[in-house]
Order: C-alpha cells, then sequence, then structure tokens
C-alpha cells in the first residue's frame, strides 16, 4: 500500500488509543455528575431552592472551564515540545485531575462538610479544564477531514465508555463504598494516560508534521511569530462574517449542551429516593440508571456517524434533536421506571446522532488547520458555558413547575436547537469549488 493510500484510510486502533484521553473525562465527568449531585442535594435538604442552589454549584466545573478550556486550546496550538504540542498538558492535566478526583469523597456527608467538598470541585475543574481541549483537538491532528465524522464516533465512542463504566460503578458503590470507587476511577484514568502516553507519538501527526515543516523552513523567525488568537476576538470574527453558519453551529451546541448537561447533573436526583426523587430508586441504581443513555450512544454512534456522508451532517443533527426532543416528551408523560429506561435508550442514540457530527462541522468551518485548536476551544467555550447555565436552568425550571417536570425542562431547550440549526448553511463535506480553493490556501500557508 503507498504511503498516500495510507493518508485516505481511517487508523481505527489508533483513533481509539488517542480516545483514551477523551475515557478519562467520560469516567470521571459521569461518576462525578451522579455522584456529587446527590451529595449535595443532602446538604440542602427542605431548602425551598434546593434545585437552583445544587444546579449552582455543580456549574463550578463548568465555571472554571469556559475560563480555562479556549484559553488552552490556543495555547497549545502554539506549543512545540518533543512530546507535542497537546500530550504535555493531556499528562499534567490528568494525573492533577486524577489526584483531586480521588479526595472529592472526603467532602462527603457524613463525615466531610460542603466546604472541603467545594474545595476538591473546585481544584478538579481546573485540572479538568487543564487538557480538555486538548484531548479532543488531539485527534483532528492525526485524522484527515474525509474521516472526522467517523474518528469522532470513535472518540465519542470511547467518552461513553468511560461514561459506562463511571454509571456502573455508582452501581458497585453502594458495596465498596463511595471513597474506594473514586479512588479505583482515578487509577483507571492514570493507566488510560499510560497506554496514550506509549503507543501515541503526536509528533507523526500529520497536522504537527506540515507545521513543524514549514517553521523548519522559514526559521527561526517564523517559530518566534506563533500565531495567538485571542477568544473574543475569534468571536468578533465569527460575528463579522458574512455567512453566519459558525455562529448559528456554537448556538445549536449551547442549546443542546443546556439540555444534556441540565439533565444529566440532576438525573440522578429524580431518579431517586430523597427529597426531591420522582422514580425513588437507591442512590446507587439512580446513578447507574444514565448507562441506558451511555450504552445506546455508544452503539450507535460509529454507524450513525456513517449516515453523514450519505444524507449530511446537518440533516443527522435535527433527526438527532428531533429524537432525544419526543423521547423526553414521552417520559415526561409516564413517569415510571420502566419507561424512563425506554425513552433514555432513544434519547441516547439521537444524542449520539447530534453528538458525533457537531464539532466536526466545527473543524470544517475552522479557516485553516493553524486554527483547529482555536475552533475547539470555541465549541468548549459554548458547551461549558451551557453546561454553567444548564443545570442552573433546568435546576430553576424544576423548581418553578414542580420535581416532576425535569424532562419536560430539558425538552424546551432542544427546540431552540433545532431552530438555530435551520440557519446552519455550511459546515458539509462536500464543498464549493471556491471554498475548496480557499480551504487549500489556508493550509498551504502552513
Amino acid at each position: 500500500m503507498s504511503e498516500g493510500e495510507k493518508e485516505e484510510k481511517l487508523e481505527i486502533k489508533q483513533t481509539f488509543i488517542i480516545g483514551l484521553a477523551f475515557f478519562t473525562t467520560g469516567i470521571s465527568w459521569s461518576l462525578y455528575n451522579t455522584q456529587v449531585s446527590q451529595q449535595l442535594d443532602l446538604y440542602f435538604t427542605g431548602v425551598l431552592i434546593a434545585g437552583l442552589l445544587v444546579g449552582a454549584l455543580m456549574t463550578l466545573d463548568n465555571l472554571v472551564g469556559v475560563i480555562i478550556q479556549p484559553i488552552m486550546g490556543s495555547v497549545s496550538d502554539n506549543t512545540r515540545t518533543k512530546y507535542g504540542r497537546r500530550m504535555p498538558y493531556i499528562i499534567v492535566g490528568v494525573i492533577l485531575s486524577a489526584i483531586f478526583f480521588s479526595l472529592i469523597p472526603t467532602g462527603f456527608l457524613p463525615t466531610g462538610s460542603l466546604s472541603i467538598l467545594l474545595v476538591w470541585m473546585f481544584l478538579f475543574s481546573i485540572s479538568m479544564g487543564f487538557y480538555r481541549s486538548q484531548a479532543v483537538a488531539l485527534m483532528p491532528d492525526f485524522v484527515r477531514p474525509v474521516h472526522r465524522s467517523k474518528a469522532n464516533a470513535v472518540i465519542n465512542i470511547m467518552g461513553g465508555l468511560g461514561a459506562i463504566v463511571a454509571y456502573t460503578m455508582s452501581l458497585v458503590s453502594d458495596y465498596i463504598g463511595l471513597q474506594v470507587t473514586f479512588i479505583i476511577a482515578s487509577v483507571i484514568m492514570v493507566a488510560a494516560l499510560i497506554v496514550l502516553f506509549f503507543k501515541i507519538d503526536e509528533n507523526q501527526s500529520f497536522s504537527y508534521k506540515l507545521i513543524l515543516e514549514a517553521e523548519a523552513r522559514e526559521g527561526e523567525k517564523t517559530k518566534d511569530k506563533k500565531e495567538k488568537i485571542g477568544l473574543i476576538s475569534s468571536i468578533k470574527d465569527i460575528l463579522k462574517e458574512e455567512d453566519k453558519s459558525t455562529i448559528f453551529m456554537l448556538l445549536t451546541i449551547f442549546s443542546l449542551f443546556l439540555t444534556h448537561n441540565g439533565l444529566e447533573a440532576l438525573f440522578s436526583i429524580y431518579a431517586g429516593s430523597g427529597p426531591n426523587g420522582v422514580l425513588g430508586l437507591g442512590s446507587g441504581f439512580a446513578g447507574f440508571l444514565f448507562n441506558f443513555v451511555a450504552i445506546p450512544f455508544i452503539i450507535a454512534a460509529f454507524p450513525l456517524a456513517l449516515l453523514a456522508p450519505k444524507i449530511g451532517r446537518r440533516l443527522c443533527i435535527k433527526i438527532g434533536l428531533a429524537i432525544m426532543f419526543v423521547a423526553l416528551l414521552i417520559g415526561f408523560a409516564v413517569q415510571t421506571t420502566t419507561v424512563t429506561m425506554i425513552i433514555l435508550v432513544f434519547y441516547g442514540i439521537g444524542y449520539a446522532l447530534v453528538n458525533v457530527n457537531t464539532i466536526v462541522i466545527i473543524w470544517e468551518l475552522a479557516p485553516s488547520a493553524r486554527k483547529i485548536g482555536t475552533y475547539t476551544g470555541l465549541y468548549y467555550f459554548f458547551s461549558v458555558l451551557a453546561q454553567i447555565l444548564g443545570p442552573l436552568s433546568v435546576g430553576g425550571l424544576r423548581d418553578a413547575f414542580g420535581r416532576t417536570s425535569l424532562l419536560l425542562d430539558g425538552a424546551i431547550f432542544l427546540i431552540l436547537a433545532l431552530g438555530f440549526m435551520f440557519f446552519v448553511r455550511r459546515g458539509e463535506l462536500e464543498l464549493t469549488e471556491e471554498q475548496k480553493l480557499a480551504r487549500k490556501k489556508a493550509i498551504s500557508e502552513l
């Protein structure tokens, strides 16, 4: 097989290994969301605005992330080391995240205190924000645009596997305790990092090699003038574009994550038997229940990614949003454990159809390969901003309309996401000749 042919083939094994970086975020965030939210709910038992308070504290990690992640995405674009431009941040970030994550249960009731819990939550959030953008941007550095929908499905499968492990560990935590559960998850994170470090050489990524080769030709002066693009200036540039596809795509992502992260942060409370519970399940099984989203997600992600070249990424997203919306409406109408499990399966399938295509469209809208990290940072700015407002918004609506309204509260924002998608005009692989020439020129500047 020629070198050119190799470049045209998606290396599945390599992509799965790259996905280990995203796996570490999946296992930690999912366990964090299902267990920390329930603990916070216990701290605010009897408080009228418990949903709003829990939602506010569950956004602490996202509030930190919305500041750090876009910055770190841009910083890594301009980093040059023998280990690459993303890997150094991933190494430091995973190790610190694992340490602080393992300490979080020391703030849980009955022996902990809210102040101790908040300290570890804050330090964990900083550590995660330090490397999460790089964990995602690592994939498009290796994978060419034609394969990115499929590769993004693989990456999301790895994140989904992390979530499944976390939700299953929630169930096991009833027997081994939350402290041991969090420590095991931390060890798994570090083990995944070790495999990633020894199996992936970032210096072999086609994107990084192009940049290094260009800088070698142009000399040290070029290196000293590395492009530094701020978040605000990037948003201003996007708003000035005649075609508004990028900003509407970012607003779609924002609305999607208002729903998803609002539900994920509060769902174990809804499913539990606590003061704001509806389904009356034990804390371990309440945390496990979101597996009915995660498992269908990872099963469906790759096959559904194959639809994108056939019917288009934008249509895939619209269909997925519609499936999610209908599933939540049915779940609101019939609030039993069995029906909830069924609608979560369909919700997970719809979420897979949406999620494997959103960031790929953002990458396609980036004007050059130099800005992949910056646009990844923008993706996370809007998604993490939604993660900040999602638990607050959904939790506030739950306080206003009652504890049984949670699924309907989440469904509201999916209507906004679907509306925004109708204003996204670009982002497909099939570009016009003019766009192909413009992209080729931008990339050739590397």
